[in-house]
């Protein structure tokens, strides 16, 4: 089976900043389960189903255990798992008080024998068309977009997000982040908490 790839517009990591470019980008199948792994292990080696839910547990309680000891842990020629801290932003030693350290995440470095087995294995190809990644509508402007939102809720009264990006082809996260910045700006109002915000126009008082 080849793995499926596509390009995605970011910022120019290693120049311009202001700048976009195309990266090539994995475009996943899921996600694979310790379910997959039981099935795949007793079709592949032999091992029956508990014994690999056993040892699977019990190399998770290690793992755990010895990264919380302050060890590092090399898990075969996989790779090697380390814990990492944070902080309060801290300027000068004098400050640093050990109840303000805390457990931030897992960092996991593969192993060279594990990068070189999956470029060996990997046979890639181009996703197709309506398979590749979503990226917001240029078709409206800022203002087209505002008027378009004030026709609905002069017509519905209130707006979800989803509906929003709906309505004006933005990506979620962008639509989301747009009604923010007008509601910021005094623009429209917001009624209800997460995750049940709706917005609405704003009253003849407000305005």
């Amino acid at each position: 089976m080849k793995a499926k790839y596509d390009f995605k517009s970011m910022k120019d990591l290693k120049g311009n900043q202001e700048e976009y470019i195309l990266y090539p980008k994995l475009v996943t199948e899921g996600t694979k389960t310790l379910k997959d792994i039981m099935y795949h292990a007793a079709h592949h080696s032999g091992l029956n189903e508990s014994t690999v839910v056993g040892v699977m547990t019990f190399l998770e309680d290690v793992i755990a255990e010895f990264l919380a000891s302050g060890y590092n842990v090399k898990l075969g020629e996989i790779g090697t798992f380390s814990a990492s801290l944070k902080s309060r932003r801290i300027k000068d030693k004098k400050e640093i008080r050990a109840q303000s350290v805390h457990f931030d995440n897992v960092n996991f470095k593969a192993s060279n024998r594990l990068r070189q087995s999956i470029r060996s294995k990997m046979n890639l190809e181009r996703v197709e068309p309506n398979r590749s990644f979503r990226t917001s509508s240029s078709q409206y402007t800022a203002e087209q977009r505002f008027e378009l939102l004030t026709n609905y809720l002069r017509q519905n009264g209130f707006i979800y997000c989803k509906t929003y990006a709906q309505l004006t082809g933005l990506l979620k996260g962008k639509a989301t982040a747009e009604l923010r910045q007008w509601y910021y700006e005094r623009k429209i109002d917001k009624k209800g908490r997460a995750p049940h915000i709706v917005y609405v126009a704003l009253s003849e008082k407000q305005g």
